[in-house]
């Protein structure tokens, strides 16, 4: 990954600006850095196993030279891919797909799948939120209004505005925002999810099954963290309110993602004759 610091060198000031924002401005491939990072070294032998088969550093020598063009052109792009965390996460994980190109041309196929997904969960999104971001913040918060009406507390909204009074006689307003409107949570359990899918091989129906409900329940879950949100600046005003903000969406993906790893785990049948197994045949591009 030493390569990254050439195609794509703002990618850790951008990351780290981006780790300072709430929940749902988080880069979403954190999570899923940890998940690929974990399938990886569980199937370290079926990488060895390729590896291994390797023939000498000219084997296969269109798809390490295709390796590294894509390097060099990266690097000839920085200039652009660099103004952006999307664009240049994407870099880092072009950059990384690369150079296992270069070094280990027979692991090409293994390792596609999860460099897209990964690259996919990088850019999607910036995209997701300039399409469903405002209409999703609209539903959030009708929800979330909803929610109170049925707690029984004081709030006034005004589309996506919400004010209220605490009970010490503090006045508490702000704005449910696109980024608050639960895309970075949805598009990291699609990522997360896309990469289980991958490496668990299960059926696609129960895959997308899940992926469905998963979407479905992340919304109501994000309306119900605005009402947790609203409830502690009523009972103890702002301070408590955006000191809360900024690590309960965690606690809610966490706990969402822990509760559906296992119930997945047992859904539909791994399809057997898709995995590779070590010491298999190697397959090149």
């Amino acid at each position: 990954m030493g390569l990254s610091a050439v195609t794509a060198p703002n990618f850790p000031y951008l990351l780290n600006q981006s780790v300072g924002d709430a929940f749902d401005g988080i880069f979403v491939a954190i999570p899923i850095v940890a998940l690929l990072t974990l399938i990886f070294a569980l199937r370290w032998k079926e990488l060895a196993g390729m590896m291994a088969q390797e023939g000498g550093a000219l084997s296969r020598l269109p798809v390490r030279l295709a390796g590294a063009a894509a390097v060099v052109s990266l690097f000839l792009l920085e200039p652009t891919t660099g103004e952006t965390l999307a664009a240049s996460g994407i870099s880092v994980v072009i950059t990384f797909y690369a150079a296992a190109l270069v070094v280990n041309p027979s692991t090409a196929r293994f390792m596609l799948p999860y460099a897209a997904v990964y690259g996919a969960a990088v850019g999607a999104p910036a995209v997701l939120l300039w399409v469903f971001g405002e209409p999703l913040a609209v539903l959030s918060s009708g929800l979330s209004a909803s929610f109170v009406d049925i707690v029984g507390f004081p709030v006034a909204w005004q589309g996506t505005g919400f004010q209220l009074v605490s009970k010490a006689g503090e006045v508490v307003s702000g704005v449910v925002t696109p980024g608050c409107s639960s895309i970075s949570s949805v598009t990291m359990f699609l990522g997360l999810l896309a990469l289980m899918h991958l490496d668990m091989k299960k059926e696609l129906r129960a895959t997308a099954k899940l992926a469905i409900v998963g979407v479905l329940a992340l919304v109501l879950l994000n309306s119900v963290r605005i009402l947790i949100l609203l409830w502690v600046g009523y009972e103890y005003g702002s301070a408590s309110l955006w000191g809360l903000h900024d690590w309960i969406g965690y606690a809610f993906f966490l706990g969402f993602f822990l509760a559906v790893l296992p119930f997945y785990a047992r859904m539909g049948e791994p399809n057997h004759d898709t995995r590779l197994t070590a010491g298999s045949p190697a397959v090149s591009l």
